[in-house]
């Protein structure tokens, strides 16, 4: 039974976001071969204000604008970055699900293939995240960690024109560019833990008639990793200005979060992991905040009952 009419997918304008709308588009048309679809793209606050920190824009400044869309009946399914959504979604619209999620990781970018570790004293790293300047600098205390905004090529073009040494991306990101041979090194999930579902694709959409058509096409594994994920995040609550991250991996019948909140300076740093019997995954999240706030972290993320 077709939708009717050509199903509309909301996405950022930039090459990073229409190149997950494309895969997204791809992976639909395989499985909905009576539906057709096109991809509309919409610039959101975030890609407006390019001049602006992200530490003084709120979180979920790149999804707002395409939530508005589904809001006002411009698209029928929008597709972000998975940790670019709150953990608040806007009544009428719904978490449809998540794509396969590929590899997770953070990686530098630079001249020569060498490791963290093996970085000059005074190397000059860029990256706007407080989260991957928290970790980094809990290890590396002697680099020097700039400031920067932009996509994916302006990044790296930075490199090329002396602003920087390296540039810290996601792995996931260059892997859907193409450009995966531009990294140099990984950060292991040891040195870095990633963002809230970092790698994966969300797919947000109304309450109504579309969510069943496209959630039976979406990937069950990294539903539950990221739904742990989100739930871990709502723990903590949206008064938490720290740096935090958390990840979540399933073996089996089980699943393993591990959790970071710290300080952007990396001065202090406070880690956990626990390991728990797949069932009610925003409890297990729940408890994952629970075990980071009993590990030290309660004076950034506060102190709660898992």
């Amino acid at each position: 039974m077709s939708y009717g009419r050509s199903i509309r997918i909301a996405t950022r304008p930039s090459l990073l976001s229409m190149a997950q709308a494309n895969e997204l588009l791809v992976l639909l048309s395989s499985i909905l071969c009576d539906e057709t679809f096109e991809i509309i793209p919409l610039a959101s606050e975030g890609d407006i204000k390019k001049q602006v920190s992200l530490k003084t824009l709120e979180r979920g400044v790149f999804a707002k604008r395409i939530e508005q869309a589904l809001i006002d009946g411009e698209a029928d399914i929008a597709v972000h970055s998975a940790k670019d959504v709150p953990s608040d979604i806007p009544d009428g619209l719904a978490i449809a699900g998540y794509t396969r999620r590929l590899d997770a990781r953070d990686v530098i970018v630079q001249r020569e293939e060498r490791s963290l570790d093996d970085l000059p004293r005074g190397f000059r790293l860029g990256t706007s995240s407080q989260r991957r300047s928290c970790q980094i600098l809990n290890l590396r205390p002697d680099i020097n960690i700039v400031p920067i905004r932009g996509n994916v090529d302006s990044r790296i073009s930075l490199i090329e024109e002396g602003t920087v040494d390296g540039v810290v991306l996601g792995a996931a990101g260059l892997m859907r560019l193409g450009r995966l041979d531009d990294m140099s090194s990984f950060l292991s999930l040891r040195q870095s833990i990633p963002d809230v579902g970092q790698g994966a694709l969300l797919i947000q959409c109304r309450n109504d008639d579309i969510l069943p058509i496209v959630s039976s096409c979406l990937d069950d594994k990294t539903q539950m990793e990221i739904t742990t994920e989100r739930a871990f995040v709502s723990a903590i609550g949206g008064s938490c200005t720290s740096p935090v991250a958390a990840y979540a991996e399933t073996f089996g019948s089980q699943i393993t979060v591990r959790t970071m909140a710290g300080l952007a300076n990396g001065t202090k740093i406070y880690t956990s992991e626990i390991t728990q019997s797949l069932g009610n995954l925003n409890e297990v999240g729940e408890m994952a905040a629970a075990a980071l706030s009993e590990a030290g972290a309660a004076s950034l993320i506060g102190d709660i009952d898992g």
